[in-house]
């Protein structure tokens, strides 16, 4: 708490300031100003997020993969985090420097050491960082406390890791594709060497993470971690501003490294007045396409309630990191305010049945093409229903009887008829019963709407005799020409 308020103090003297620059409760951004744009756009276009503020401090253990998982399963879509790195180069969450704030860590242990820093990730991984957490509501109770240390069996779909103190390569891999927020702690009288250390050990586990130069924030206090940050590891793309680099962007200077998001108080303190920051800082982010991440001041005894909510979305904030991701859930969704990414945040944002948009008041009826037509409105197009392929209905043969002579030739008409449709081919198989009168075995044809004729050519040898039946068939069709032979005349010697 001495942190926050030496932090919202820090804020008051910096807004205060932007205020009289300003000398309105609207910033103005110069008209020769030219835009800093973010350096990615993966945080453009979306809508409202609901950040989980360590994980959700009211309604579960701070910094917790237990508060974290909790938050997401209920429908945080950002968890907010805070960095230390412990005595043997190991980043761990937690909000606050000593251990004792939120663990069993007494005392008389670890030698008296109680300083994240000057703990090993060992030591910290023996207590139990949900021992002294109780619930928002004022009750006493330790619901959580003993699961670390497996006295109490954790909850279902949890394991006891799950009550102890996280490692940041911990929460990369459970969250691969959730936002997250980190804050990388500049508190005391860190060296420039504790810093640089800092975000080396920062970019290590980054790069051992490939695909989170985007989607996750990097933000500090202190200008130094964030310039040692991104001397580290230039090619991340996802910084907010710290509180001098905030300073000099009111007046029109660039942040650096160049932020995709500025991260406020609600509330900042002016000659005994509360100023509210969205409406100043709105149209410096608007101009320049970075994201307002706005944390409570306390100042509000309001804090949470839908009012409060109500205010920030109106004045513009993309954001809130609250410390009830509960009560943020529950009014969202109960206000039709959608996921990120537009879709319905939960099942009462669900428009009914040939409707889309967000429930209750955002419904609109899915367009629908005329009947006879495809497609979407307006891009509807004819259906064309495909032309069915012509089907086979009879095939003759032609003169159905015939004498000829033996060793001459007779040329038959074979006919295919077919049904209206596109044309297909059709294999007329040939046979004849007597040896001696020979044609072909087959013959292919192209047939479309109507009749086909092809000539059929047979042939008798010299020595053909009695009679012979020609038989054409494909399919179920068959048809048949007999042929009489008439003995070829003997040669005169």
């Amino acid at each position: 708490m001495i942190l926050k308020k030496l932090v919202l103090a820090t804020m008051t003297t910096l807004l205060a300031m932007m205020f009289v620059t300003a000398g309105a409760a609207s910033a103005a951004v110069p008209s020769d100003r030219d835009p800093i744009p973010p350096p990615t756009d993966y945080w453009q276009d979306k809508g409202f997020i609901l950040m989980a503020h360590q994980g959700g401090e009211w309604d579960f253990p701070p910094n917790t993969l237990f508060a974290y998982k909790s938050a997401m399963n209920l429908g945080a879509d950002m968890i907010d985090m805070d960095a230390y790195v412990t005595a043997d180069g190991h980043i761990v969450l937690s909000h606050d420097l000593d251990a004792r704030k939120n663990s069993d860590l007494t005392d008389d242990m670890f030698g008296g050491k109680h300083d994240i820093t000057d703990l090993t990730l060992a030591q910290l991984k023996t207590l139990d960082f949900a021992y002294k957490w109780s619930p928002h509501d004022g009750s006493s109770t330790t619901p959580w406390r003993g699961v670390a240390t497996g006295d109490v069996p954790p909850p279902t779909g949890f394991a006891p890791n799950d009550f102890k103190i996280p490692t940041f390569d911990e929460v990369l891999d459970a969250f691969p594709d959730t936002p997250i927020n980190i804050e990388l702690k500049q508190v005391g009288a860190l060296s420039q060497e504790d810093i640089d250390n800092t975000a080396a050990t920062m970019a290590g586990i980054l790069a051992a993470h490939p695909g989170h130069d985007e989607n996750v924030i990097i933000n500090s206090f202190g200008q130094e971690m964030l310039d040692a940050m991104h001397l580290a590891r230039p090619e991340h793309k996802s910084y907010s501003g710290s509180q001098d680099a905030s300073l000099a962007y009111i007046n029109g200077q660039p942040i650096t490294p160049t932020p995709v998001a500025i991260e406020p108080p609600d509330y900042f303190k002016l000659s005994g007045n509360w100023l509210r920051t969205v409406p100043i800082l709105k149209p410096w982010t608007d101009h320049d396409g970075y994201q307002l991440y706005v944390w409570g001041s306390d100042h509000d005894l309001a804090q949470d309630t839908d009012p409060f909510y109500a205010k920030l979305i109106e004045e513009g904030a993309d954001s809130y990191n609250t410390p009830s991701p509960i009560t943020l859930a529950a009014y969202l969704c109960n206000n039709g305010i959608a996921s990120p990414d537009g879709s319905p945040r939960c099942p009462a944002q669900v428009c009914p049945e040939g409707q889309t948009g967000i429930a209750p008041d955002n419904c609109v009826d899915i367009p629908v093409c005329p009947e006879g037509t495809e497609g979407t409105p307006p891009d509807c197009t004819p259906i064309v229903t495909p032309e069915p392929f012509a089907k086979l209905r009879k095939i003759t043969l032609s003169p159905k009887k015939a004498t000829v002579k033996a060793g001459k030739k007779k040329v038959l008409q074979l006919a295919v008829s077919v049904g209206a449709g596109k044309p297909i081919s059709v294999t007329v198989n040939l046979k004849s019963s007597n040896g001696k009168v020979k044609v072909q075995r087959k013959v292919k044809l192209t047939v479309g709407s109507g009749k086909t004729v092809k000539k059929i050519t047979v042939n008798l040898t010299r020595k053909a005799r009695g009679k012979a039946k020609i038989t054409a068939s494909s399919g179920k069709f068959r048809a048949a020409s007999n042929i009489k032979v008439k003995p070829a005349k003997k040669e005169r010697r």
